[in-house]
C-alpha cells in the first residue's frame, strides 16, 4: 500500500492506493491510516490525484479509477456498487431505496452499514444516500461529518433535506 496526501475543500486527505486500486480516503477528523505518507508520484496516484481535483472544482461529476475491494463482500459490496452504477451527481436515494435498488428491499440498515464503513468517500458517493423522509441522515465519522454531507449535496445541487 501507498498513501499520498490531498488537499480539498474539506481539509487535507490522505488517499490510500494499491495495486488494485484506490482502497481507502480518509478525511479530515478521521483516523489516518498506519502507512507512510509521500507524494503521488506513480502513473495511477498521479490519474487519481487529477481526478479528485477535477472532481472538486466541479469539472468533474465520477471518477474512473478501479476501487480495491479485495476485504469487502456480500451484500456491502453489492450496495457500493450499485451506489456508483445507479446513483448519479445530484440524486438521492434512501437506504431503503438503495437496498432494493441492491436486491434486497428488506436490508434498509445492511446499506446503512455499508455507506457508514464506505473506505473511499467521494468516489463512493455514500454522501447521495440520506434516510427516510428526507433527513439527511449521518455521514462518516469525523466531527463535523453532517456538515461535511450537506456541503457536498449543495454543492451538487440537492438542498431539501431536513
Amino acid at each position: 500500500m501507498r498513501a499520498f496526501s490531498r488537499p480539498s475543500p474539506y481539509g487535507d486527505l490522505t488517499v490510500v492506493m494499491t495495486g488494485d486500486g484506490v482502497y481507502e480516503i480518509s478525511l479530515p477528523g478521521d483516523d489516518r491510516p498506519d502507512v507512510t505518507i509521500g507524494e503521488a508520484t506513480r502513473p495511477a496516484e498521479k490519474r487519481f490525484a487529477r481526478q479528485l481535483d477535477a472532481w472538486f472544482s466541479g469539472k468533474r461529476h465520477a471518477f474512473d479509477v478501479p476501487i480495491d475491494f479485495s476485504d469487502v463482500d456480500g451484500f456491502r459490496r453489492e450496495a457500493l456498487q450499485t451506489l456508483v452504477r445507479e446513483v448519479p451527481w445530484g440524486e438521492v436515494v434512501t437506504y431503503g431505496e438503495l437496498a432494493a435498488l441492491a436486491g434486497r428491499p428488506r436490508a434498509a440498515r445492511a446499506a446503512g452499514s455499508a455507506m457508514r464503513n464506505n473506505r473511499v468517500p467521494f468516489v463512493i458517493p455514500c454522501h447521495r444516500v440520506v434516510a427516510a423522509g428526507n433527513r439527511i441522515g449521518g455521514y462518516g465519522r469525523g466531527r463535523n461529518a453532517v456538515a461535511l454531507k450537506r456541503a457536498l449535496l449543495a454543492r451538487e445541487g440537492v438542498s431539501t433535506l431536513r
